[in-house]
């Protein structure tokens, strides 16, 4: 960036220790460096101090540090602005339209005037750059740390708390958890690990996942989700459960699967009538995966100020990939990028990084994209190389209907109990969420009335008394069973794999 003339660079990051060092390694030591930040206004960059004490040089205010003139930019120089958003922000009361006149005039003046060499580095944690100066902005993006620097900084925890019983498997354990985390993070995790009981191990890999989940979700853009679901618990679905067990011997063998020139699996999208387990699925696949599950809320990648969006979306990918291997679910997926291609400009670039990173990538992580309706979004979301495979799962048939309603009973508790054909019958139309309601509404009944025990003659009548999803919404599962059969996806409940049928 400084190479190309960039007038203002943006680093967003709230570890300040690890930018400012970064900021010293680049420029090095002989640079002309100053600081502003709203609480100590004009200091020098290095020491922290005050600039220009004893002389009557004293800075307080932003906008007469901007546009004051002078006659020494003629060597490189750079000033760094640190949490200045505030004051680029209507809705604040700092806020100065005036500030983001002068940056623009700098900026104006660092591309245009050769004898003018100040450079603007803005620092802060959260990003806001209105549209007035959007176009003189580079953003710099902070790296998670690799394996290797994780390493090191669990060796310096162990080397500074004198700590000699640590083994290789510890630091092997303690490894999947810390990654897609920042030095910072993964700095005070060790120190709440070590504080328990003043030693670190695999033991404490607990703790420290607890942490992360917190961390993560006060990233606001993905979720760490706590699973236990497992593939045997979807009844039906067998050509999905199938293809996902095939996948599983390739995660969990990657490296000997790239020597024998194996493709990283990229994903699989599922699109099918709601409450059928589409859901279920993205979570028994971790499971079966045994890696972590990141969820991605796309709603909560929308922000307001220009360029928030984009690097929401840049900030979930760098945290997934940092975590992989994982299982990347993206639900609901046709909320986001349905009708791409009007007037959304934001949109339509969120849309085409996301499909660049899926075509792309290289790592493991697995994405599972979730929708109940695929007639809207775009085809090149669609097709061969973003997804490995499209399933349609549409509602259970009466051999998926009898293992789902075994799976519901085993959980709980009621094995016993013989799945006659009239409740087969009674449940046609239903989809798998309707069918977990006749068991527990069944069994609540049982335990008010009371009844000695749940029998089917009781779930019959509960079937019967029972609006499915085939009532609720007749005309929109009629549409999407014709869009499904236009598409011809692969149906998820056919072990032969065969394309979706009439």
């Amino acid at each position: 960036m400084l190479d190309v003339n960039i007038p203002i660079i943006y680093i967003q990051d709230y570890d300040f220790v690890r930018t400012d060092e970064l900021i010293k390694d680049i420029l090095g030591e002989n640079t002309k460096i100053f600081e502003w930040n709203p609480a100590n206004k004009y200091i020098d960059f290095r020491t922290k101090e005050p600039y220009g004490m004893g002389e009557g040089k004293t800075m307080a205010d932003l906008l007469t540090q901007l546009t004051t003139p002078s006659t020494n930019y003629t060597t490189p120089r750079f000033l760094v602005l640190r949490d200045i958003q505030d004051y680029l922000d209507e809705t604040k009361s700092t806020y100065d339209p005036a500030v983001k006149t002068a940056l623009q005039l700098i900026a104006l003046r660092k591309l245009y005037d050769r004898d003018f060499e100040l450079t603007i580095i803005m620092i802060s944690s959260v990003l806001k750059i209105p549209p007035e100066i959007e176009k003189y902005v580079s953003f710099l993006g902070i790296d998670f740390p690799n394996e290797e620097e994780i390493k090191k900084i669990i060796d310096e925890h162990i080397e500074v708390n004198g700590y000699k019983n640590f083994q290789e498997k510890d630091r092997d354990g303690l490894l999947p958890n810390l990654r897609g985390l920042t030095l910072f993070e993964i700095d005070r995790m060790l120190d709440i690990a070590m504080s328990r009981n003043g030693s670190l191990t695999a033991e404490d890999t607990s703790r420290i996942l607890e942490h992360k989940k917190q961390m993560v979700k006060k990233s606001g853009v993905l979720e760490l989700v706590d699973t236990e679901e497992s593939i045997d618990n979807i009844g039906g679905l067998d050509a999905l459960k199938e293809y996902l067990q095939r996948k599983e011997k390739i995660i969990k063998n990657l490296e000997k699967a790239k020597k024998k020139n194996v493709t990283v699996p990229k994903g699989v999208f599922i699109v099918g009538m709601p409450g059928c387990g589409k859901s279920l699925c993205a979570k028994a696949t971790a499971t079966l995966f045994q890696v972590p599950l990141l969820k991605m809320d796309m709603g909560s990648l929308m922000g307001k100020y220009v360029g928030q969006s984009e690097e929401n979306i840049r900030k979930a990918i760098r945290i997934a990939e940092a975590a992989a291997p994982c299982v990347l679910w993206i639900d609901e997926i046709e909320k986001m990028f349905s009708g791409i291609g009007g007037h959304n400009d934001i949109l339509t670039r969120m849309f085409g990084y996301f499909l660049s990173w899926l075509q792309e990538k290289k790592t493991s992580v697995y994405v599972v994209a979730t929708a109940n309706s695929a007639d809207n979004l775009p085809p090149e979301l669609k097709r061969k190389g973003r997804f490995d495979e499209i399933f349609c799962v549409n509602l259970p048939n009466n051999k998926e209907r009898e293992e789902i309603f075994k799976t519901h009973l085993e959980r709980r508790n009621q094995k016993h109990i013989q799945i006659s054909k009239k409740l087969i019958d009674a449940t046609v139309g239903f989809n798998g969420a309707d069918i977990e309601s006749v068991v527990n509404e069944a069994l609540e009944q049982c335990f008010i009335e009371p009844k000695p025990a749940l029998d089917t003659d009781t779930l019959v009548k509960v079937a019967e008394n029972t609006i499915s999803i085939t009532d609720s919404c007749k005309a929109q599962i009629v549409n999407m069973n014709k869009i499904f059969t236009q598409c011809k996806f692969k149906d998820a409940s056919d072990p032969k794999g065969h394309k979706q049928k009439n």
